[in-house]
């Protein structure tokens, strides 16, 4: 390689370091609101809609908006009309200690289908550690648990069952983020660290081609 073309590279290098240095705070900060949004249409759903693990989740969230008059209200402007109408009600010194009081009284599988683990991870909720066993996940639950930061709409039993001792158990909650942001972000669109972050968070999982393929699914 040519002095040339290392003093090129290494510019090169600079501007593209540079410029992930500008969008991680930007990142953060969209990450936060997400989760921030997420536990409040959440907390809505338990307090209003009365889930069911049989039942669409979707079915339950229609009948927390109807009771709440909001079903009209544009889903961009929804999380803060549910903030300004559900969480003032709540007990709690702050945002987080309510939805901490409501997150804990709800049960595990509406958690673990919802994705809580990122609002709590990111957020910084106290939940207490839950110790119940995972419940069944289908094919389609788990495409359906992707939708965060949105909820999920149908069940999480749906599709082809996948065993009990999910292969992505392995993972902590920061690398279940960074795996569903990368993935969500289209491959085509991945940075070099992208690609290195994700070869990084598969080679802790104990897992063959096909069932690989069954968790990226799109």
């Amino acid at each position: 390689m040519s002095p040339v073309t290392r003093r090129r590279l290494s510019r090169l290098e600079k501007l593209v370091t540079a410029e992930r240095k500008q969008r991680e705070p930007l990142e953060l900060a969209w990450r936060r609101q997400a989760a921030r949004d997420h536990a409040t249409k959440l907390v809505t759903l338990i307090l209003h809609g009365d889930p069911h693990i049989e039942e669409p989740l979707a079915t339950a969230w229609n009948r927390a908006l109807d009771y709440l008059g909001l079903k009209d209200v544009h889903q961009a402007h929804l999380p803060d009309r549910l903030r300004a109408v559900v969480l003032p009600t709540l007990p709690g010194d702050n945002e987080n200690a309510k939805f901490a009081g409501v997150l804990c009284s709800a049960p595990s599988w509406l958690l673990f289908f919802c994705l809580a683990c990122f609002d709590r991870f990111i957020l910084g909720i106290e939940l207490p550690k839950n110790s119940d066993p995972t419940p069944d996940l289908g094919k389609d639950g788990l495409r359906d648990m992707r939708s965060w930061p949105d909820l999920p709409t149908g069940t999480m039993g749906a599709g082809r069952l996948i065993p009990r001792s999910h292969p992505l158990d392995v993972l902590s909650t920061e690398e279940l983020i960074d795996l569903h942001r990368i993935i969500q972000s289209g491959e085509e669109n991945w940075s070099r660290r992208d690609r290195h972050r994700h070869r990084e968070i598969w080679a802790k999982v104990d897992i063959d081609e096909p069932s690989r393929a069954l968790m990226q699914v799109q």
